[in-house]
């Protein structure tokens, strides 16, 4: 049996697989066995995946989303440990090879997260994204639901584990690897290894995929979050979900006045402050969408030139 299964849902994802798979067969650690799952692809991923020169272990399902994809390829795997990868994005040479070091040597542990970077056409435009401050100080059950943030590129899990806290949740399709990733790190030791090891593309679509249904799907999660698990998770969950919800829209509508699309972005903050009226920060942008959009660009391009690096909120996944 291979040590570790990696785990790639795909669909329609022609154009980026292929450098994904790449990035799979170029690593240091060679006790591994691939699975795409094809989730209803209606372009060209199937072809590139069956002439594709190494050896993949290929299912197809009716479109079901991630969470199922990944359910279907844990079902169908053998390996002590799962990684997962998203076919748009990409592993350094050395990742797997330092994740089961990780878990060698600290056996007790249910999961191991790398840093990763982000890059776009032109190339990488962020090194790193600073999860060793953001996310790994403190507590981690908190960070990972207020800030997101592991990213699933990034993640392998002992095998065992998911036998014990079950599968992901096939009725999420935004936020399931969140939901998974608390419920591990409440149960279990999370390893961390501080390197960007794993590359994620920045493009429309995963934009798009946040922003739609954000509201609908994070509140199935939460709501399985507080009734579903363990009665303590939900004990230490419930006390956050107003400000996961305030920081959440708040981002949405951050994402809308950087497009210009300020009505949507008005939504938005207004859906903010239901969680907290009195955040001064979504007052003040309601109000910056009600100016002409000259002006708005006036005082965004000043305030680059004189505050360079401060922006709005931080995005990682």
């Amino acid at each position: 049996m291979p040590e570790v299964s990696v785990i790639i849902p795909a669909y329609n994802s022609s154009r980026y697989i292929a450098e994904a798979l790449d990035s799979v067969f170029e690593q240091t650690f060679k006790d591994f066995e691939v699975i795409v799952v094809d989730d209803g692809s209606t372009d060209d991923t199937r072809r590139i995946i069956e002439n594709y020169p190494h050896q993949i272990k290929y299912f197809y399902q009716e479109n079901g989303g991630p969470a199922k994809a990944r359910n279907l390829g844990i079902r169908k795997s053998e390996g002590k440990y799962i990684a997962f990868l998203d076919a748009d994005d990409l592993w350094l040479a050395s990742k797997l090879e330092k994740q089961v070091a990780e878990f060698e040597k600290n056996p007790e542990l249910g999961m191991v997260i790398t840093e990763n970077c982000l890059f776009d056409d032109a190339g990488v435009y962020r090194d790193v994204v600073g999860k060793s401050n953001y996310l790994m100080h403190g507590d981690l059950v908190t960070n990972i639901f207020l800030k997101s943030g592991v990213v699933t590129p990034t993640v392998m899990v002992r095998r065992d584990v998911f036998g014990e806290i079950g599968l992901f949740e096939e009725t999420l399709r935004i936020g399931e690897d969140d939901n998974m990733w608390i419920r591990i790190a409440f149960h279990y030791p999370v390893g961390f290894v501080d390197e960007p090891l794993a590359k994620i593309r920045d493009h429309q679509m995963r934009t798009m995929r946040v922003n739609q249904n954000y509201a609908v799907y994070t509140r199935a999660s939460v709501e399985m979050l507080l009734n579903k698990y363990d009665r303590r998770l939900g004990d230490k969950i419930r006390k956050l979900v107003p400000r996961k919800f305030y920081q959440g829209n708040f981002g949405i509508g951050y994402r809308h006045f950087e497009q210009e699309e300020y009505a949507e972005a008005r939504k938005a903050f207004r859906e903010a402050l239901k969680y907290d009226r009195w955040h001064l920060k979504a007052y003040a942008y309601i109000l910056m969408t009600m100016v002409p959009k000259r002006i708005i660009r006036f005082l965004r391009t000043a305030k680059r030139k004189l505050l360079p690096g401060v922006g709005g909120p931080k995005w990682t996944r």
